[in-house]
């Protein structure tokens, strides 16, 4: 069994739960999830929600880019994990143990992302392609798994689509490959965080530009491993650049927050001008609108995904490093806040969700069809967060000790971070 020897050095036993943090994840995942419904249900009978949301330009700007709920995933894991570094150097203290932060990280994505996979083999995959479909391609099927069970499914074109049955699974393949990566430079960040903050943005600027231009041997490679089904340069390249190193940018934007939000915290530098941050996080959202729903990206262009990253962490910066009471009002209450605690469950559930329900033509042509869907989509995301996910974060490591809280509990200091005083 792996044990966590320093379960006091997680996020949440060091900082407590950030409220506004868990708004931001419902929104990510409400974003995904109604960007997937848009287009896996594009196929069904004149789907009604479908229809409405073509009729108003707004909607269909939002809902259509909903992808970008991802990039809003890879800022607010950046945010959360420095911030055990950040707050030991601050206090002078040795920095976090890295074995341990790894035993976290897997007993925090491992369990409810290994019985997501039991169920897309044994119950989705079934329904999809028959109850034989291994037999067809035996040797495929066992590629993906073993892929799937080490993250490195989105390597190779071979497992990137998770066998068409769970594509939006490319993302944990990042965020596990971040977390193996961070204990290495932590320090680093924390020590100078502009400084490597820019290092990392350069790093995905020229990642991003090789996969376009150059790295031609891995493009070949690449392209050798998927001719069995005819996969253009284009797509190969595509998957080239969306590796981790073309993300970089937007992990470091998150670091920065996180040690920003840590530092004004431990300075009791509280916002006097709410109303004034409350306009600039309007205003990036309005810069996002007018990227993707206005044209704006024809003058961006190429640096339409690295102006993406800095607009949501202008968004950020202003509602949560900040604090600013609207933003408290909107995030960290509600619908949101429950969404936010079961995204992780959500996002692994919610796409073969929606292709089972479009293989069983499940309301077709009806407007019950979507809040159905999102109120099964809730119950598996509850039952997994519950029965799968909570028992493993509350279980005590070897040392006995203080641990983190998944119900928002907070230890004293955690509780003063989050008022704004020196822990």
């Amino acid at each position: 069994m792996l044990d966590d020897r320093h379960p006091e050095e997680g996020v949440r036993a060091e900082i407590g739960n950030i409220e506004a943090i868990e708004g931001l994840r419902g929104i990510a995942v409400s974003l995904v999830v109604l960007f997937h419904y848009l287009v896996v249900r594009a196929a069904a009978a004149q789907d009604p929600w479908n229809a409405f949301v073509s009729r108003h330009h707004a909607l269909t700007v939002i809902v259509g880019n909903g992808y970008l709920g991802v990039d809003l995933f890879f800022l607010i894991t950046g945010f959360l994990l420095i911030l055990p570094w950040a707050r030991h150097a601050y206090h002078g203290r040795k920095a976090p143990s890295a074995q341990d932060f790894y035993v976290r990280r897997i007993r925090r994505i491992v369990p409810a992302y290994y019985v997501q996979l039991a169920v897309l083999m044994v119950v989705v995959m079934p329904i999809l392609h028959g109850a034989g479909y291994w037999l067809r391609d035996l040797e495929f099927y066992s590629y993906n798994v073993a892929a799937h069970l080490l993250f490195l499914h989105y390597t190779t074109p071979i497992s990137s689509a998770s066998m068409s049955a769970n594509g939006p699974l490319w993302t944990l393949a990042l965020e596990a490959q971040y977390y193996a990566l961070l204990p290495l430079f932590a320090g680093r960040l924390v020590r100078a965080p502009l400084r490597w903050g820019l290092a990392l943005v350069a790093a995905a600027i020229a990642w991003r530009w090789l996969a376009l231009h150059d790295l031609g041997p891995l493009v070949r490679f690449e392209m050798g491993l998927g001719a069995r089904w005819g996969l253009t340069e284009d797509i190969i390249r595509h998957l080239v650049l969306t590796q981790l190193p073309g993300y970089l940018a937007h992990f470091a934007l998150g670091i920065l927050l996180g040690i920003a939000w840590l530092t004004m915290r431990t300075r009791d530098a509280r916002s006097g001008r709410d109303r004034g941050w409350s306009l600039v996080a309007l205003g990036a959202l309005a810069a996002l609108y007018w990227l993707y729903g206005m044209g704006g990206g024809a003058w961006v262009d190429t640096w339409t995904w690295l102006a993406t990253a800095a607009l949501i962490a202008v968004a950020m910066f202003s509602t949560v490093v900040r604090g600013v009471r609207a933003g408290d009002a909107v995030l960290a209450r509600g619908p949101l806040r429950f969404i936010g605690r079961v995204s992780y469950s959500a996002y692994l559930y919610h796409f073969p969700l929606l292709l089972v329900w479009n293989e069983w033509r499940v309301l077709d042509g009806r407007w019950t069809s979507m809040p159905a869907y999102l109120a099964v989509l809730g119950l598996l995301s509850w039952l997994s967060y519950r029965f799968v996910e909570l028992p493993f974060m509350r279980r005590r490591g070897r040392s006995g000790g203080a641990r983190a809280q998944p119900d928002g509990q907070r230890r004293e200091d955690g509780e003063d971070l989050q008022r704004g005083h020196a822990p």
